[in-house]
């Protein structure tokens, strides 16, 4: 009797090719939080300050900004 080591088979290239790919979360823009009526007029006026200009953020950025301002520590 031979030893005779196995080899794993390589995964196919389609099985790779099927692995679940998540999209990017879409990003918007500080104006773009400002014309949305998803937020109150109240939380549009908060963006204005915690938000930058010309740089992008995702809905959930832009909630922790929002929530992190609204729990900040007031003098």
């Amino acid at each position: 009797m031979s030893s005779r080591k196995t080899e794993k088979p390589a995964m196919p290239a389609a099985a790779a090719e099927s692995l679940p790919v998540t999209p990017p979360e879409p990003a918007y823009t500080k104006a773009q939080f400002l014309a949305a009526r998803k937020y109150t007029p109240a939380q549009r006026d908060i963006f204005v300050a915690v938000l930058e200009d010309g740089k992008t953020y995702t809905d959930a950025e832009a909630d922790k900004a929002l929530q992190a301002y609204l729990k900040r520590r007031v003098l």
